[in-house]
């Protein structure tokens, strides 16, 4: 499989990130710092709260085991899916070692690369928007599965989640795609989450990327309301 990328557009600027009490910041051209959608969903009170009593849970050297893994090998998945989509097939193997089990999930995700993802507009890409001042950096903008553009984020799971615990991921595209027709012009219909899960199971979501905008003006809103730089 050759994948096709094709980028008619302004290029997008450099960003510079700076990163303040664990929360990330991009500078867009003109100075303003914008937090990282992923700062701002992992800021909401009800994903504190349900982190919080999940460390309370299991104890905190636990939750630091649970978590350094799920974060080396979720980094392993999304460098293999850069490099493949890259059509960069030769450096796939090399991955074995350094994280067999991404390197298994990549496998049982391939097929649905091949079959969904055609002509390729961005990879791992940092953009911003004023309108939500917002900036992150957006893992595929691509034409999707024989219709129009989508952003398509890759996610990787323990365990399959259930549909409605998913919205924050959904809003997360929503604000790539902001960005994106910010900056072009050209909205993008579709948000798509492809999941995998350590057993091998597969789950991809379409959602309309406009049921998310109201979602994503009050994450930001919620965030810049209780922003405390000082604390």
């Amino acid at each position: 499989m050759t994948f096709i990328h094709e980028n008619n557009y302004e290029p997008f600027p450099k960003l510079v990130v700076h990163n303040h009490k664990g929360m990330r910041f991009y500078e867009n051209p003109e100075g303003l710092k914008y937090p990282s959608i992923t700062t701002v969903l992992g800021r909401r009170p009800d994903k504190v709260k349900s982190l919080n009593e999940w460390r309370q849970r299991v104890g905190n050297e636990q939750a630091n085991k649970i978590s350094g893994k799920a974060a080396r090998r979720g980094t392993v998945f999304h460098n293999m899916v850069e490099d493949y989509l890259q059509n960069n097939t030769e450096t796939i193997d090399e991955y074995k070692q350094q994280n067999f089990l991404a390197y298994c999930m990549f496998g049982e995700a391939k097929s649905h690369l091949d079959e969904c993802i055609h002509k390729i507009i961005l990879q791992e890409t940092s953009m911003y928007s004023d309108k939500f001042e917002v900036a992150g950096r957006v893992d595929c903008i691509a034409e999707y599965n024989g219709g129009g553009l989508a952003v398509i984020d890759f996610k990787t799971t323990t365990m399959m989640k259930k549909r409605e615990w998913m919205d924050d991921y959904f809003i997360q595209c929503a604000a790539y795609a902001s960005m994106f027709e910010e900056h072009t012009g050209v909205p993008i219909p579709k948000v798509v989450i492809m999941m995998v899960s350590e057993d091998g199971e597969i789950q991809i979501l379409e959602e309309n990327t406009i049921d998310f905008y109201p979602s994503l003006q009050k994450a930001m809103s919620d965030f810049y309301e209780n922003l405390d730089l000082d604390k």
